[in-house]
């Protein structure tokens, strides 16, 4: 055995769990910054059915019943998200999707991005849709919109969203704590 296999072997287990840990809760953060944003860039970009169709049957049949969009503009994520009247059964399902995604350890996009998707379904439904469409109480709202407000990769539309969802519920805004 080489000496670099033996220290593996006589390297403390607490270590090694903590290096290859990859849950959500692993203690550390898997993705950088400049990393999230490009994500969340890609992710804003992808049409909606794509990636209903590619994590959940179920949720992807719910979805393709409802009524078309608008406009084709709301088809991708970001444009749901920036449409001034989105239609709420899709940011329902949107917010449907990136709940699931939460909830899976090795979901399709990273967790902080699932966040920011739903809370930004959640935004955009209050000021924009005139509708709340979960049944989390304000102070878990206030957390969720001002965590994606304070996020450095958070692209200027969402954070904006977020800020506007915090008037909403009677939230000063305008100083980040990042």
């Amino acid at each position: 055995m080489n000496t670099a296999d033996r220290s593996t072997f006589d390297a403390d287990h607490r270590q090694l769990s903590a290096l290859f840990d990859v849950s959500a809760d692993g203690g550390g953060q898997l993705w950088e910054d400049n990393e999230l944003g490009a994500v969340l860039r890609h992710q804003l970009a992808v049409p909606i059915r794509a990636d209903l169709r590619g994590l959940d049957p179920k949720l992807a049949r719910r979805f393709d019943a409802l009524a078309e969009p608008p406009d084709r503009a709301v088809e991708s994520f970001g444009g749901l998200l920036i449409h001034p009247a989105p239609p709420v059964e899709w940011l329902k399902a949107v917010k449907d999707f990136a709940k699931t995604c939460r909830a899976r350890p090795r979901g399709p996009i990273p967790h902080e991005i699932a966040t920011v998707l739903y809370f930004a379904c959640l935004a955009a439904a209050l000021v924009r849709g005139g509708a709340r469409i979960t049944s989390l109480a304000d102070g878990a709202l206030v957390g969720g919109f001002r965590w994606v407000a304070d996020q450095p990769w958070v692209d200027d539309a969402n954070r904006a969203l977020a800020e506007e969802a915090l008037r909403f519920l009677g939230v000063q805004t305008g100083t980040r704590t990042v």
